[in-house]
Order: structure tokens, then C-alpha cells, then sequence
């Protein structure tokens, strides 16, 4: 039975290895419960009140500050602090020009001019404000998501047991969350758990990691398409080679020039002709794997409402869009077209490369394409940017295909 209860609870503030967590845990909690956070449980501090407040710091810089290993600015450089993140002070000492903060933030320890944060009561209600606020559904069976702050209200989907959202509101017991850039809806704060979070410093070898990783990514994407056009040619038989009768023929699956993002058919090798049903099989493998591949090189990449740039900034449709354009085929523009032109399939029967949609009554609204394991890759809200995401994040409504 699926539940949305109320209780009553209370809300704590941590720094937990340099990271800022509030968490909120019902009043009958002797303890405030491990949130499954990274760091040294040794480093954990709890604050409840201003005053708390005065060994945790905001940072507040034009960009970002550097992290050196010492009090002055002839020393290594060992991280960097963006505008609005959260650290532990460790000690406040004598350095080159006044005073600097012995600082934790994230996996990064060292040493920042004291200007450059504030703490106390400041920090406090600056936290409010550049805090992103998660809530994680934790009834075992889901959670409803209803149109308004009371159990009266219409269900809107269900929202999966141990997925987090963003919340941006509360109102008489209700967490007002926003699911992605579609929806948005209350839950009862009886059966979340929530927690704050800012963004944190990162150390250069973290920033040299971010950068690898999206280097492997793109790798990848053209490993995986070189991957393809190789399993066309192995298995493509041309078009009547002997020039004596006719055949059963069709074009082998486009896919677009790396460069230009258009479609073609690629070499004379794969041209026209046809696939036998084990070569149909291996192209089609080869194409999903080519097909997630290439799309999870654009993680990270922001979400812009009526965009479809994979750069610069795409919408949910527009992200499907451009990733089957890039292998030449149409899906249409918005989800509701996409949902129309593509084969439905059972949602159960979703395969890497296939998409799934969500809707809002019966109207679909969400798009989001399927990568296996249970998981998506969607553009789901401006926070979020596009990410990979749990397939029950809400619960889907239809799948389709593009690829059979």
C-alpha cells in the first residue's frame, strides 16, 4: 500500500568531509541518520544555530579562488573554490596580507584568504539561499505525487522509492518538488528524507579527472560509430554482385558524418544492399551501442527550455532529437510527436537506444532515452543539466522504438 502520512520532525545542518548537508529526520529520531555522503565521519560537524555557523563558510568570489597549501600566495596551488561553496573552517591563521582560513571543502584541504567567505549568522542565511535542496522518497513502495499540498488533491504519477528530487518549497507538511523541467508536485514529508546541498571545492586532480572523463566519453562515442560502420561492412551483401537477377535490397542505416552532424550512408562498401538476419542483428547491437554512447558525451551539458543544442543548451525532445538526427533518422520535435512516430513497444521490453516517455494525466510531456540497467539519459531541468537518471524516476507511460 502506498502511503503519504505526516508526522512531524526537525532539521539539522552538517558538513560532512567538507560537503554542506541539512538533514531533515522525524521527531521521533534519536539521531540524525547517515545520508551515505563520502568523507571522514571524524570531520562531521553539527550545526543548529547561528552560532554554529561560525566554523562553516560560504564562499563568495567573483569565479574562483585558489586553494594553496599554505598561508601565502607562493605556494602550490592545491584546488579551487567557486562563487557559493560550502567549506569547514579547520583554524583561522596569520598569513601574507591579514588573516586566512585553514579550510575543508570536499577532498581538498588548505589554505584561502579569510575575505573571501563569510561565516556566522551571514553564512547562515546565505546558505538558504545557494543551498540545492533533496528530497529522497523513502517508502519502500513509492511515493504520490499530488497536484497540490493536501491528500485531496489529484495523483499525478509515482515517484520511486530511493530516487531524490529537488525540493523548492514546503506547505502544510508537504515537500513542494520539482521532478524535471514538465513536472513538478507535493509529497508528504512523512515519507522523505531531505537534505542540502552546495557545491564544494575541487582539488586539480578532480578537475584533471572531470576532464578525462569527458574525454573517454567522446572517445567512446567514436569507438562505438567506428564500431558500427565496421559491422555494416563485415555484414552488408551488395545488390545483385553478380549482376544476374534480383534481390531482396535495402539501404544500410545511415549514420551521420562525425563532423557535420548530417546523415549519409557512409562509404560505397555500405551502401545499398542487405543485411542476413544474424548481420541485421549485429548492425542493430552495434547501432544502440553507438546510439548511448554518443549521447552520454553530452552529460553535464546544460537544459534550456525550447533548445536543442546539445552545447549550448537542448529541452528533453530536442536532446532525442539531435541524438537519432546525428545517425539520420527523424523523430519529430516535440514528445508527443516522437511518441506518435516511433514504434510503441512494452515499456517492459525497452531496450538501450529506445525511448520512454512520461505524461501528466494523459498528456505526455517528458521524453527521455533508455541505456540499460534500469537507467536514462534524459535533459531533465536547468539543475540538473542533462544527467543519467533512474527509468522510475516517475513512472513511465509509453515506449517506443526508432530502431526496429
Amino acid at each position: 500500500m502506498r502511503t503519504d502520512r505526516m508526522k512531524n520532525g526537525f532539521c539539522a545542518a552538517l558538513l560532512t568531509g567538507g560537503l554542506a548537508v541539512f538533514a531533515c529526520v522525524p521527531a521521533w529520531a534519536d539521531e540524525v541518520p547517515a545520508l551515505g555522503l563520502s568523507g571522514n565521519s571524524a570531520h562531521t560537524v553539527l550545526a543548529t544555530s547561528g552560532d554554529s555557523y561560525d566554523s562553516i563558510a560560504i564562499s563568495q568570489v567573483t569565479n574562483y579562488v585558489n586553494v594553496r597549501a599554505e598561508a601565502n600566495t607562493s605556494s602550490a596551488v592545491v584546488g579551487k573554490i567557486y562563487d557559493d561553496c560550502a567549506a569547514t573552517i579547520l583554524a583561522t591563521v596569520s598569513g601574507e596580507g591579514g588573516d586566512w582560513y585553514q579550510i575543508r571543502s570536499g577532498t581538498v584541504e588548505g589554505y584561502v584568504k579569510a575575505q573571501y567567505f563569510i561565516t556566522g549568522d551571514e553564512a547562515e542565511a546565505v546558505a538558504k539561499e545557494v543551498g540545492t535542496t533533496y528530497a529522497t522518497v523513502t517508502s519502500n513502495s513509492g511515493l504520490r505525487l499530488r497536484e497540490g499540498p493536501s491528500l485531496e488533491t489529484a495523483i499525478l504519477t509515482t515517484l520511486d522509492s530511493g530516487t531524490s528530487y529537488e525540493v523548492i518549497g514546503e506547505q502544510d507538511g508537504f515537500a513542494h518538488l520539482l521532478i524535471d523541467d514538465t513536472l513538478q508536485g507535493y509529497v508528504s514529508c512523512d515519507y522523505i528524507s531531505t537534505r542540502v546541498e552546495f557545491r564544494e571545492a575541487v582539488s586539480l586532480e578532480e578537475e584533471a579527472e572531470m576532464q578525462r572523463q569527458k574525454e573517454q566519453q567522446r572517445a567512446e562515442a567514436e569507438a562505438a560509430i567506428q564500431k558500427l560502420e565496421q559491422t555494416k561492412e563485415e555484414n552488408i551483401i551488395p545488390v545483385n554482385p553478380a549482376g544476374d537477377g534480383t534481390s531482396h535490397s535495402t539501404d544500410a542505416p545511415p549514420v551521420a558524418d562525425s563532423q557535420t552532424g548530417t546523415g549519409s550512408q557512409g562509404s560505397q562498401s555500405n551502401g545499398p544492399g542487405y543485411f542476413t538476419p544474424e548481420g541485421e542483428q549485429a548492425v542493430m547491437s552495434a547501432t544502440r551501442e553507438a546510439i548511448v554512447a554518443y549521447a552520454k558525451q553530452f552529460l553535464g551539458n546544460p537544459y534550456v527550455y525550447g533548445g536543442s543544442s546539445l552545447t549550448d543548451g537542448t529541452d528533453c525532445s530536442g536532446f532525442t532529437m539531435r541524438i537519432y538526427e546525428h545517425f539520420g533518422i527523424s523523430t519529430g520535435r516535440s514528445s508527443r510527436d516522437q511518441a506518435a512516430k516511433g514504434k510503441e513497444i512494452p515499456v517492459s521490453e525497452v531496450q538501450p537506444g529506445d525511448l520512454l516517455f512520461y505524461a501528466s494525466g494523459d498528456t505526455i510531456n517528458h521524453v527521455a532515452m533508455y541505456i540499460g540497467g534500469g537507467q536514462i539519459i534524459h535533459a531533465g531541468s536547468s539543475k540538473t543539466g542533462i544527467c543519467i537518471a533512474n527509468a522510475n524516476y516517475r513512472t513511465p507511460c509509453k515506449a517506443v522504438t526508432f530502431l526496429d
